[in-house]
């Protein structure tokens, strides 16, 4: 096999809707001999994101995992590739946000590459860290993720603030569990035990509107409170059908100057989002403790 050349078909999962629009599958040539990990290094996924954890799977074998923040750890020999076994298959399984370290520790202790497994086992510790880092983050980052104006509205609405950094809002109203966070210029808001967020949205002033606008026409809901005067139905950007989900959930998203943006999830979220376009914090919260229009007068 004098001057042969390993050939190594390489492919990986995808990792969010979009991503799978064209094949990640390529193949790519070696010299004879070359070691695993030098194989696994030159062809790990593009996606170079940190605390994201790859299982290189090769020749149907569990080999390594692979993280930007650790590189390659093998859990086999780090033997020499042979070239009269090529086309080698190299597949890199996405195993989400499972710390690398601990799942390296996992796997070479002897656990079954299960995704879905590990990514249970691993949730609680997960839970645990977040905490901790967001504890840190509220105490050390002077920086935090709402306006001082909108977490005093939402305590007049009889919300308790639980954790406040710079990444993450978490908040009580009544019984109800609101949980704010950042992402990149959005900001998520999920309620309750839904799957996912309730609204993604942009910019960050507007996300303060609808989140005081969702607490209080919560609150006047149970305490069955007449309905709130809503503005009408073209009130802000017009909104238009997405996909839904969970399936069987209405989703609708708006776009409009300034990059704003909005995603909604449910029949309540876009009544507060027509409720807050237009208003500010404060007319918000005097609308909401304030008298309601009759039903049937909404204008």
């Amino acid at each position: 096999m004098l001057g042969a050349r390993l050939l190594v078909d390489v492919d990986r999962d995808s990792v969010a809707m979009g991503d799978d629009m064209s094949s990640h599958a390529y193949r790519r040539s070696f010299r004879n001999r070359t070691p695993l990990a030098e194989v696994l290094e030159a062809t790990h996924p593009e996606i170079r994101s940190r605390g994201w954890s790859w299982v290189a799977v090769v020749d149907g074998i569990v080999s390594a995992v692979w993280s930007t923040d650790h590189g390659v750890r093998l859990l086999v020999e780090n033997r020499r590739l042979q070239a009269r076994r090529s086309p080698l298959p190299v597949v890199f399984r996405y195993f989400l946000q499972i710390d690398p370290q601990w799942l390296h520790e996992r796997l070479a202790a002897g656990a079954a590459a299960d995704r879905e497994a590990l990514s249970a086992e691993y949730a609680p510790l997960a839970a645990e860290r977040l905490e901790q880092e967001q504890r840190r983050r509220e105490r050390d980052v002077p920086q935090k993720l709402l306006s001082s104006a909108c977490i005093e509205a939402l305590e007049r609405l009889g919300a308790k603030i639980d954790l406040h950094s710079d990444t993450r809002c978490r908040l009580d109203a009544h019984g109800e569990r609101w949980i704010v966070v950042r992402s990149d210029t959005m900001t998520l808001v999920h309620h309750g035990e839904n799957p996912g967020p309730i609204a993604n949205l942009r910019p960050s002033s507007f996300a303060e509107l609808w989140l005081t606008a969702a607490v209080g026409s919560r609150e006047r809901e149970r305490n069955a409170l007449p309905r709130l005067p809503l503005p009408t139905p073209d009130q802000g950007p017009p909104l238009r059908p997405m996909t839904s989900w969970p399936p069987g959930r209405e989703r609708w998203s708006a776009t409009g100057d300034d990059g704003f943006v909005a995603q909604l999830s449910g029949e309540d979220a876009v009544a507060w989002y027509r409720f807050a376009f237009g208003r500010t914090l404060d007319e918000i919260v005097a609308t909401v403790t304030g008298p309601a229009r009759p039903a049937g007068t909404d204008g």
